[in-house]
């Protein structure tokens, strides 16, 4: 009986020692495909940081030139709409001289037409005309 005993822990002991080796064995081989895995999206988070830093560039690049556009286009809009002031300007004072001067008489001939109609600047419209050219 003793012998059988003894063999029945010897051969417990044995068998539990070969689980915890199989048992090691696995863990080991769990461990290994865990760190393939990690190496493996460490990888491609690389590729895929390098990927986003090379798109944030471009469009960082793109920015920069329309920023440079919108202010091209700012500048000459401004510079539009002071011309646009000055037009109105001139033309207020054209009509305000027109309003101011006496009728034109029912029947002229063509020497007269073209003087009255703008053939020929007065002197206040000569000045505006002037300013606006140095503004």
């Amino acid at each position: 009986m003793e012998c059988a005993a003894a063999y029945s822990v010897e051969d417990r002991r044995l068998r539990r020692m070969i689980s915890n080796r199989e048992s090691a064995r696995r863990s080991r081989m769990r461990k290994q495909r865990h760190m393939e895995d990690l190496r493996s999206r460490v990888g491609r988070l690389r590729h895929e940081k390098r990927n986003l830093l090379d798109q944030i560039a471009a469009i960082s690049g793109c920015a920069v030139v329309l920023q440079h556009e919108n202010q091209k286009l700012r500048t000459e809009s401004s510079a539009l709409l002071h011309r646009l002031s000055v037009i109105r300007r001139v033309l207020f004072l054209r009509q305000l001289h027109l309003l101011s001067s006496p009728p034109l008489p029912l029947h002229f001939s063509d020497e007269d037409s073209i003087s009255c109609l703008g053939g020929e600047l007065s002197s206040g419209e000569e000045h505006i005309r002037a300013t606006s050219l140095m503004t």
